[in-house]
């Protein structure tokens, strides 16, 4: 009676090692998932894409943003814009993401400064 307890011990151990070893696998794949991320799909479904208008209400719209680079403004910049994307999108008031970012605006949230012109955004993990 002894050795089938020993056994059945021995069995749980093994059972629950499995578990925790197939439980950290796939911990480590959904982690591993989750960076490979795009900005897209948007809060709530549909379209994908951050949109922005500069001080004369000129509209630009980035369809499908990647998650790590950098899109300049143009030369007017940006006042107001919307993010339809899943990520934060960081704003900088120089071009080409130089320096820091001085404002966020989180997934399905639109800002509206006209006092800051913002000439570079960034989509982050």
């Amino acid at each position: 009676m002894r050795t089938s307890s020993t056994r059945g011990s021995q069995l749980l151990l093994v059972t629950a090692t499995t578990a925790l070893t197939l439980a950290a696998t796939a911990t480590g794949s959904r982690a591993e998932a989750h960076a490979m991320e795009p900005a897209c799909p948007p809060p709530g479904g549909g379209s994908c894409y951050f949109e922005y208008y500069d001080a004369s209400g000129l509209r630009t719209i980035e369809f499908e943003p990647e998650v790590g680079r950098c899109y300049n403004t143009g030369s007017a910049g940006a006042v107001r814009g919307t993010n339809q994307t899943n990520r934060r999108v960081h704003l900088w008031p120089t071009s080409n993401c130089s320096g820091s970012a001085t404002a966020l605006v989180d997934p399905g949230f639109s800002w509206n400064d006209p006092s800051h012109t913002y000439y570079s955004f960034r989509p982050i993990r």
